[in-house]
């Protein structure tokens, strides 16, 4: 039969298991929040303001080009060039943080889905250019991965 010292032995050793597990989970916790914040200081393009970002948006995706070269003949040094790098960096940045799990692809999805595939699509023959021409066969290619996961969940999401 077991007896009322046994039964609190048990007890107390299942607190200490069950306190062990809670605290190796919040150190994992504490360092997915230390690894999102490193990812979002290192990003200056996450400091925009939602002004910022949608005149970004709405820059980029109104550029009228050919080809590659047609678009630096165009626009080269000037606004819409750096607009066009700002929002890659930015999506690219999201890309990052979706990559490695920091945060969930599907609420991205909920707030720029639309807006990463529309872009992406715009620009991407000539962000195959631009890799060609640099020889970064790896530019923005966190945003591609991106554009990726955001094209995966718009097959499953409900119809409204």
């Amino acid at each position: 039969m077991v007896d009322i010292s046994t039964v609190s032995i048990v007890i107390a050793s299942a607190g200490v298991v069950a306190g062990v597990i809670y605290y190796i989970l919040e150190i994992r916790h504490q360092s997915r929040l230390r690894q999102t914040e490193s990812v979002i200081r290192l990003s200056p393009w996450f400091n925009m303001n939602a002004r910022e970002v949608q005149e970004t948006i709405t820059q980029v995706c109104s550029i009228e080009y050919e080809n590659y070269r047609d678009y630096l003949e165009k626009y080269s040094g000037k606004p819409e060039h750096m607009m066009l790098k700002m929002l890659g960096n930015y999506f690219e940045g999201i890309g990052i943080l979706v990559y490695r799990k920091l945060v969930e692809a599907d609420i991205v999805y909920d707030f720029w889905g639309d807006i990463i595939q529309s872009s992406w699509e715009k620009i991407k023959p000539m962000i195959a250019d631009m890799r060609k021409d640099s020889g970064d066969l790896n530019m923005f290619g966190f945003w591609e991965y991106l554009y990726g996961e955001m094209k995966k969940r718009k097959k499953f999401q409900p119809k409204q």
